[in-house]
């Protein structure tokens, strides 16, 4: 029994992207002409995955002697049972078009059907589960339409934005994502990859495994590590992705807006932070790009998450990333005045101790009081000796000095009034 569709090049465990005008699934009943040595159990097999099923092309053919078909003998096989996506997580404004052009919100936990379509707004992230066990990010501004989904593959359309999936290796080689776009398609196995389109070309960067890259008449593997832009006049340009910038931010946040500082790049044009509730960044919940490799990040709320960077280089290429857990605890405080009582009121955060200071120049070189509390939320002072001061509020492990504390919190008290 011939085994060419089980070992042929699906065994490769690689993903193919061809830069062809994007295929329309056929969701019709297939025709197949039978070859000398064919058996029902092996065509089944080979166009539905499971060969148990040969009696339903049997059935649908009204064979009548299973074991004897005939070389040229022309039989059709049935389309396999459509499968629905799930969708993992939904943040931001994001909508499910159905196939009768009805819009609705989608929220976590739909199932997104053949034919229909998800976009995502800005600041918006949408993760789907497909059957085979792959997992598809979009981010925001981006929209695709689940053309085709049964057993055997997965057939999603990205008309814009990006996609990064990761599709584990498949026990049967006919589970396969593919993934068309205005300039190609891309079908992987055992992989996590980006692709994005854009109206310059089609960029391709592979974080693991392998993807093959051909348009026309060249065709190159981009391993693991290597990142192509494919466009009409300038053929497929291969390079290096950049190293992961560090993320340098602390194991711990005080500050509001959370601020990431990630280690600069000498070739890096761009850079990209983004925060998620998982470490597989399935629950993205910001993300952002920028020529600096500072960014902040406003009105995000007490918690863990999971912060990584990356760096963007000449070509447009995203590079590999580094993550890091952080703890974000912003300190929020003020002053409240009533007479000649002074009430400063802070957030009372475990673990971190607190250093009140008052000055008259806004340097702090020579200040009028430098006090620390711990386990509190504020402190009253009454009867100060001036009412025209500069404060400020700084926060430190409390099981550190205040070497390395965090200005949290400054102002100006009785400041004269401008004309």
């Amino acid at each position: 029994m011939s085994h060419w569709h089980r070992y042929g090049i699906a065994g490769s465990c690689l993903a193919t992207l061809i830069l062809s005008p994007a295929a329309t699934a056929d969701k019709e009943t297939q025709r197949y002409r039978v070859q000398p040595g064919d058996t029902l159990w092996e065509i089944t097999e080979r166009y539905r995955g499971i060969p148990e099923e040969w009696t339903i092309v049997r059935d649908t053919n009204k064979v009548v002697e299973p074991r004897h078909i005939q070389p040229g003998d022309i039989l059709e096989i049935p389309p396999l049972p459509e499968l629905s996506a799930e969708v993992r997580h939904a943040e931001g404004e994001a909508w499910l078009f159905r196939s009768d052009g009805q819009r609705v919100t989608l929220t976590d936990d739909m199932t997104v059907a053949p034919g229909e379509t998800v976009e995502t707004g800005t600041q918006a992230f949408v993760s789907l589960n497909l059957p085979h066990g792959e997992n598809v990010v979009l981010p925001s501004r981006s929209r695709v339409t689940l053309k085709q989904q049964n057993r055997q593959d997965s057939r999603l359309y990205l008309e814009r934005g990006e996609i990064e999936a990761r599709v584990p290796p498949q026990r049967n080689q006919d589970e396969v994502l593919n993934i068309d776009t205005p300039a190609g398609i891309v079908g992987v196995r055992g992989t996590h990859f980006r692709v994005a389109g854009a109206d310059d070309g089609t960029r391709v960067t592979t974080l693991e495994g392998a993807v093959n890259l051909s348009r026309d008449t060249s065709s190159r593997d981009i391993p693991a590590g290597r990142g192509a832009l494919s466009r009409a006049d300038a053929g497929i340009q291969e390079k290096q992705l950049l190293a992961a910038p560090e993320v340098q931010e602390e194991a711990f946040s005080v500050t509001q807006p959370l601020t990431v500082t990630l280690s600069s790049l000498p070739e890096a044009e761009t850079y990209r932070v983004q925060l998620a509730r998982d470490p597989d960044f399935q629950t993205i919940f910001r993300d952002k790009r920028g020529e600096s490799p500072r960014m902040t990040f406003e009105s995000v709320p007490r918690g863990f998450y999971y912060v990584r960077g990356s760096a963007v280089d000449e070509l447009g290429l995203e590079g590999r990333y580094d993550r890091e857990l952080v703890l974000h605890r912003p300190v929020e405080a003020s002053l409240r005045v009533d007479g000649q009582d002074y009430t400063f009121e802070w957030t009372e955060i475990p673990d971190l101790s607190y250093r009140l200071e008052l000055a008259e120049e806004a340097s702090f070189e020579d200040p009028l009081m430098s006090r620390s509390f711990t386990a509190n939320q504020g402190v009253t002072l009454r009867n100060l000796p001036i009412d025209d001061f500069f404060w400020r509020l700084q926060v430190a492990p409390a099981d550190t000095d205040t070497t390395g504390a965090t200005l949290v919190a400054s102002g100006r008290q009785g400041a004269p009034s401008q004309p």
